[in-house]
């Protein structure tokens, strides 16, 4: 299928060729690894795990729970990380949709570790409900659980 124009033909055609194909999937191999190095700034910090403790998950109940790496700004390209300094642990039943304060705890040690037992309030619904640790401002990391709130006993 030629138009009367010479077709290229020999080694030095074949080894052009083979340049081509070889630099152009290295080029899409690049441009593929670029994608994930660059979609975000926090790529090396920790995430926040939630981690519930001995707790009496029921109305006029108690909470214990503990979550590290609560950031205000993560900073992993270079600069100092900032523990959270805006940060609310909630519980909002999925029968509500509201969520329910329980507490403001500060952030603190090197892995701005937030801990500690917070109450329940009595009159909070039993069923689903998610509990959370967030923080409002920076980075606005936030650490959540499904939860299962029982009956209050005799109730």
């Amino acid at each position: 299928m030629t138009s009367g124009q010479p077709v290229a033909t020999g080694p030095r055609t074949a080894t052009v060729r083979r340049r081509i194909v070889v630099g152009s999937l290295v080029l899409a191999a690049v441009v593929s690894l670029t994608g994930c190095v660059s979609g975000s700034a926090s790529g090396s910090c920790a995430g926040p795990e939630l981690e519930l403790g001995d707790s009496s998950l029921q109305p006029g109940g108690v909470v214990r729970l503990s979550v590290d790496w609560m950031w205000q700004t993560c900073e992993d390209t270079g600069g100092t990380p900032r523990a959270a300094d805006d940060v609310d642990v909630t519980i909002t039943p999925s029968v509500t949709g509201e969520a329910v304060v329980l507490g403001h705890p500060e952030p603190t040690g090197e892995r701005f570790t937030v801990s500690g037992s917070f109450a329940l309030p009595d009159d909070l619904p039993s069923g689903d409900a998610v509990l959370a640790v967030t923080s409002h401002g920076g980075d606005q990391t936030r650490a959540a659980l499904p939860v299962s709130v029982e009956p209050a006993p005799g109730g």
